[in-house]
């Protein structure tokens, strides 16, 4: 790694996207690649419905202590004091007045309504406050995505007689659809098994931000299934990410709305994947041919899902799988263009020095964080 960050400070730094490595093994071979690639910009923009944005607003005079309090209509979380706020990006009643709408909207330069309210203290004697706020006036706002970043997704399909409405999007019945929810090799958990390259205190692109992984993410299993590769045939892995949503582009930050069941938050992010072994490097130079995906049934709520096997990003990024002798037509829950886009900035970044090349000062933990709650 200080061999990477020397030449990174001499600007020679050599950088791949995911795609492109995957491009240069299958053209020119393995050793080949890896002897003319220092790091690769692997990256992924998928859905979360868990993210959250922390707020930490500034006293006003006289001052409040909120008990109670809604930004653009939506909900916050408050914390005991006057200054220690959360507003949960899922949360929200219609597609333009969610928390992900919101934010988008003060990422994009808008002032929203903000409303408070609290019982009278000696210290706090305010009980109300209405006022406007932009992004700036919010204080200190910090992104949480609990669950940023994934080894692998899964692909839904829907087996019963009923359209079904869930947050990967809608799935057709009898087999109509199937929907997928990681893009393949471009992903840093394809690129990286058990997310080696990540660890608490790595640095992650977060839509145009410098973020960073902050532990372990929700669902954590890093014991999975895996194939002889090592790269997992289930979620696997997690890792949780904040960034300062001061620096986050609203390009790369989409809000996204799912019916009855709610609103959730597309985020662009990208990693670098550091190659310092030729054994990095092949598991990083797998073609989609040879990666899967879990494919489950979405028709039977329960949290072990049956399923269909597995099936090939190859096929999955073609629009088409087969199975049980039926020609499935697929679709991505993930934005392939903005993993692109997002991509191909952060391997410009590590090149020109702009973005830190940073070894993790822990590594992911391997307990499970993924522990069923029985009655």
């Amino acid at each position: 790694m200080e061999q990477l960050q020397q030449r990174q400070a001499a600007g020679d730094l050599r950088v791949r996207t995911s795609t492109q490595f995957r491009a240069d093994v299958a053209m020119v071979g393995l050793q080949r690649a890896f002897a003319g690639t220092d790091v690769l910009a692997a990256g992924g923009c998928s859905i979360s419905t868990q993210a959250s944005l922390a707020i930490g607003l500034g006293p006003c005079d006289p001052p409040i202590r909120i008990q109670r309090a809604e930004l653009a209509g939506v909900r916050l979380q408050c914390h005991g004091s006057n200054n220690s706020l959360t507003m949960p990006l899922g949360g929200g009643d219609r597609p333009d007045r969610s928390g992900a709408a919101a934010f988008h909207g003060l990422l994009k330069g808008a002032s929203v309504p903000f409303v408070a309210s609290g019982q009278r203290q000696p210290q706090f004697p305010r009980q109300e406050l209405v006022t406007q706020l932009d992004l700036a006036s919010l204080g200190m706002t910090r992104l949480l995505l609990p669950r940023a970043i994934s080894e692998n997704g899964i692909v839904a399909v829907n087996s019963s007689e009923m359209r079904i409405w869930s947050f990967h999007g809608p799935l057709l019945e009898r087999l109509g659809n199937a929907v997928f929810t990681a893009p393949g090799g471009r992903s840093i958990g394809l690129s990286s098994p058990r997310l080696h390259c990540l660890g608490v205190g790595s640095p992650v692109f977060v839509a145009g931000a410098v973020g960073v992984v902050v532990g372990v993410g929700i669902g954590h299993q890093p014991h999975c299934k895996r194939l002889p590769s090592g790269h997992a045939l289930a979620p696997g892995a997690t890792a949780a990410v904040s960034a300062d949503a001061e620096h986050i582009k609203p390009a790369w930050l989409r809000p996204c709305w799912f019916g009855e069941l709610g609103a959730g938050v597309m985020v662009a992010l990208a990693a670098p994947v550091p190659l310092l072994t030729i054994k990095a490097a092949a598991a990083a130079g797998l073609g989609d041919h040879q990666l899967q995906a879990p494919v489950l049934d979405f028709s039977i709520p329960r949290r072990v899902r049956p399923g269909f096997g597995c099936v090939s990003y190859k096929d999955l990024l073609g629009g088409q799988i087969t199975m049980k002798g039926q020609t499935i037509s697929t679709a991505s829950a993930t934005s392939l263009r903005l993993t692109d886009d997002i991509m191909a900035t952060l391997a410009e970044k590590l090149r020109d020095g702009s973005f830190p090349l940073v070894a993790p000062f822990q590594p992911l933990p391997e307990k499970p964080t993924l522990t069923p709650v029985n009655s």
